[in-house]
């Protein structure tokens, strides 16, 4: 398999497909829908649901190559008990902005749950299910290196180049590259495959 080149900035890169794999962060319903916990917080979804169709086209590339796909999904147990601590940071701002464990009606009238494992929201968005051979990983911060099995998952497939993909840019997307860096892969963001359609604020 001949290398990948990509005319990137600050220059162009060329990857292994040999040892590459296509990392899909958080394009799940909660986050990419109508219905979902961003759209019921008043956040424009547009941009994510712009980036679904160059994924989407990625993926299916990928596939043709046999390189790995492989999907983070944010979500929490149904108890919250991976939310966090009663004033952690993280399960602060989950409660208190987005409402995560809130019970709703989803819009495929199913009984749901906001950002709870294994229901719609948390639900990989329709043009970019799974397949037979992909790898789910659910992931409960920002990071999907945070108390989960990505790293042995890639470092058993022998993967060292990421080809990264999702939402959100400044938030999940680039936490994982962060953290990726720091265990020695290498990245690739692509650019028409991401969106951001919120920033984050400090709050005392």
């Amino acid at each position: 398999m001949h290398p990948l080149v990509i005319d990137a900035k600050p220059q162009p890169i060329s990857i292994d497909l040999a040892n590459a794999a296509v990392l899909v962060v958080d394009m799940q319903n909660d986050f990419g829908s109508q219905g979902g916990m961003f759209d019921r917080a008043g956040i424009d979804i547009s941009g994510i649901q712009r980036a679904v169709g160059p994924t989407a086209r990625v993926i299916a590339a990928a596939r043709g190559l046999r390189v790995p796909v492989i999907y983070l999904k944010m979500g929490y147990h149904s108890d919250l008990s991976d939310l966090g601590t009663s004033d952690a940071p993280n399960r602060l701002r989950h409660l208190q902005i987005f409402g995560v464990g809130e019970s709703i009606t989803a819009p495929d009238g199913s009984e749901s749950r906001i950002l709870i494992r294994d229901t719609w929201g948390t639900d990989i968005v329709n043009d970019l299910k799974p397949e037979a051979g992909d790898v789910v990983v659910y992931k409960t911060r920002f990071s999907g290196f945070y108390e989960t099995e990505l790293d042995s998952v890639l470092k058993t497939a022998g993967i060292k180049h990421l080809i990264v993909t999702g939402c959100t840019t400044s938030v999940c997307v680039e936490s994982t590259i962060r953290d990726a860096f720091f265990r020695d892969y290498h990245c690739t963001l692509l650019t028409d495959c991401t969106s951001e359609p919120i920033a984050w604020e400090e709050q005392s």
